[in-house]
This record gives C-alpha cells, sequence and structure tokens, in this order.
C-alpha cells in the first residue's frame, strides 16, 4: 500500500469517527454541552472545538501559513461546530489530494503557536490531526460515560467492520 492510500483511509476512518460523536454531541442540552468535567478541555463543546480548531491550523502550517485558534464563543452549538467542520474536512480533503509519495516524504518546518520551530517529513504530521482526534475522542467518550451518555464504539477496526459490510453502521 502506498503512503496517499494510507493516509486515505486514515482520513476516512477519522471523519467517520468525528461524525459518530458530534451526532452524540448533538443530542445533548446545552448544559450538558457546556458541563465542566475536567478533563483537558472542560466540555465536550471545548474539547470539539479544540479538535476543530487543531484540524484548520494543520494544513496551513504544512502550506508555510500561520493561523490562530478557534474562538469557542464563534460556536454557540454542537450544529454550528459539525457546519465549520465541513468546510475543515473539504480543506484537509483537498491538501491531501495534492500530495504525492514525493511531496509526502519532504522535509516540512513548521512554527508552533508557542513560537518553536520544528522540521518533519510531512507525512510525519499528516498523521497528527487524525491521531490527536482519536485521542479527544477518548476524552470525549469519558464525558459521556460520566453524563450516562451512550457513545458509539469509533476504534479503527469498527469501521473497516462498517465499511466492509460485517458490522453495522
Amino acid at each position: 500500500m502506498q503512503l496517499t492510500d494510507y493516509l486515505q483511509h486514515l482520513y476516512d476512518y477519522n471523519y467517520w469517527a468525528n461524525k459518530r460523536y458530534l451526532s452524540v454531541a448533538e443530542s445533548l442540552t446545552e448544559e450538558q454541552l457546556f458541563r465542566k468535567q475536567g478533563h483537558s478541555w472542560d466540555s465536550v463543546h471545548a474539547v470539539l472545538v479544540h479538535m476543530l480548531s487543531s484540524e484548520q491550523m494543520w494544513p496551513m502550517r504544512w502550506r508555510g501559513e500561520t493561523g490562530t485558534f478557534l474562538d469557542p464563543k464563534d460556536f454557540p452549538n454542537a450544529v454550528s461546530i459539525r457546519d465549520y467542520w465541513v468546510e475543515v474536512e473539504k480543506n484537509m480533503r483537498g491538501f491531501l489530494a495534492e500530495q504525492t509519495e514525493q511531496t509526502l516524504i519532504r522535509d516540512v518546518t513548521y512554527t508552533n503557536p508557542k513560537g518553536e520551530t520544528f522540521t518533519l517529513p510531512l507525512w510525519q504530521m499528516v498523521v497528527q490531526p487524525p491521531n490527536h482526534n482519536t485521542h479527544h475522542r477518548g476524552e470525549l467518550a469519558a464525558m459521556f460515560a460520566l453524563m450516562d451518555i451512550s457513545h458509539p464504539e469509533e476504534e479503527v477496526v469498527q469501521y473497516f467492520l462498517v465499511k466492509s459490510g460485517q458490522r453495522k453502521q
């Protein structure tokens, strides 16, 4: 399998899993969505905006652009997050579609919001957003469990079982 194919599968899984968790978030009351729970970003809302913001920022870095974090106040509910994520996903998929095996192995230098500069092969940075989102979906799962809200399985094997027809969505 080529690196471009692997990344396509990785992002297909990432968006499948994100959408499942966004659906749960959309079913929450306002109090549940904004309830402070002591995880890394406190609330379901804050975690989702953080995931979205980070995912938006990475392609900007890869293109040599700078960006700022999204303001959670600009997203009054889960639907507004989902709607904005449509454009972020479109941008990310567009970036991925432009890549070749050769462009993915080139070194890219970026500066993070703290002013620290790093250089890695592009493919090593491209795997970061799905990995980051997996981490935060784990936090969301814990938050949902603490509120006694059922949530879907989102492990990558579940995605492949659904995709292959061996499990239902």
